[in-house]
C-alpha cells in the first residue's frame, strides 16, 4: 500500500457518494474546486513505519467534504452537515474493507466555521490515521 493507492481508494469512495474529488495541499483549494459537492484530500502524510521490507505504515489523512451553502436556512444547513458527517463515517468505514488497510484510528469529524473558497460552501472535515500493510 502506497500513498497513491490510499488516495485512489479515497477517490473511489468519495465518487460512490457523488462527490467530485480533488487532492492537493490545502492552499490550492480556493483555485481548484470548481463544482460541488466536492471532496478535498490533503495529501496523506506518512506518520510512522514499522518493519523494513514488510510491515505497517501509518498515514495521517485529512478529508474535507464541501457542499453549496449560500442561502440555506439554519435547519437545511444542519441537515446537510449531518449528511456529510454520515458520509464521512461511511467513507472511513468502507476504507477498512480494503485488504491492505488494517484499521482506521483516531477519526475526528468537525464542521468548519468559515468557507475554504469564495463560493460560500459549508464543510465537514475529517482527520484520521490509516494503518496499512506494505
Amino acid at each position: 500500500m502506497t500513498r497513491v493507492h490510499l488516495a485512489q481508494l479515497l477517490r473511489d469512495l468519495a465518487s460512490t457518494h457523488d462527490y467530485a474529488f480533488f487532492s492537493a495541499p490545502d492552499e490550492y483549494m480556493p483555485s481548484e474546486i470548481d463544482r460541488y459537492p466536492a471532496a478535498w484530500l490533503t495529501p496523506p502524510r506518512l506518520k510512522e513505519v514499522e518493519g523494513r521490507r514488510h510491515g505497517k505504515r501509518t498515514y495521517e489523512i485529512q478529508l474535507h467534504l464541501l457542499q453549496p451553502g449560500m442561502r440555506l436556512t439554519h435547519a437545511e444547513r444542519a441537515r446537510r452537515l449531518d449528511e456529510m458527517e454520515q458520509t464521512l463515517l461511511g467513507i472511513f468505514t468502507e476504507l477498512t474493507e480494503d485488504p491492505k488497510v488494517i484499521c482506521v484510528e483516531r477519526l475526528s469529524i468537525r464542521s468548519r466555521t468559515c468557507a475554504f473558497t469564495n463560493h460560500g460552501e459549508i464543510s465537514q472535515s475529517a482527520t484520521a490515521e490509516a494503518v496499512v500493510w506494505f
